[in-house]
């Protein structure tokens, strides 16, 4: 029997300096008309890897990791309330370099991937646009969603299976 052929995941293409602008990423979800949240993170790469990742002129890739289970919006109600809920009040030029506790990937009417936010329970985001990591705003707006759709709102939640499963 041959081994089952994983999807890949779509691929989230970019280069440019990075800013401390609180609404770079409301401008960049303005084309959004759906989203899957799921368990997992993201990471950013060099597209060449002979390239310095950190360099502004290099074409960059961000790739979604999935580690669980993931969920869709619902509609546009939906996906108004989790786009509000990544609202920042902070960005820093911290970088974290763990890949995250959840991730989000954004799509356009045309099904392309337009944006991938990475959360890092409880309170904080992080997204191509920005230097470093944003503190939420509302950080119970995020909780409220994510429990609203059973995914997991902190770190207790994230971790209680795995708990579960090496206790057994």
């Amino acid at each position: 029997m041959g081994r089952k052929k994983r999807k890949s995941r779509p691929e989230l293409l970019f280069s440019g300096a990075p800013t401390l602008d609180l609404d770079a990423l409301d401008c960049a979800l303005a084309r959004a008309v759906r989203a899957e949240v799921g368990v997992g993170g993201s990471f950013v790469s060099a597209v060449d890897p002979d390239e310095d990742v950190l360099a502004d002129g290099t074409l960059k890739r961000v790739v979604a990791v999935r580690s669980g289970p993931a969920v869709g919006t619902t509609g546009m109600a939906d996906l108004a309330a989790l786009v509000t809920a990544l609202t920042v009040n902070e960005v820093t030029d911290f970088v974290c370099m763990c890949t995250g506790d959840l991730v989000i990937e954004f799509f356009d009417s045309e099904g392309m991937l337009i944006e991938v936010v990475r959360i890092d329970l409880p309170d904080s985001i992080e997204c191509h646009h920005w230097l470093g990591k944003a503190t939420l705003a509302e950080p119970d707006r995020l909780t409220a969603w994510l429990r609203a759709h059973h995914l997991p709102a902190d770190s207790d939640e994230l971790h209680a299976p795995l708990a579960v499963a090496e206790s057994q």
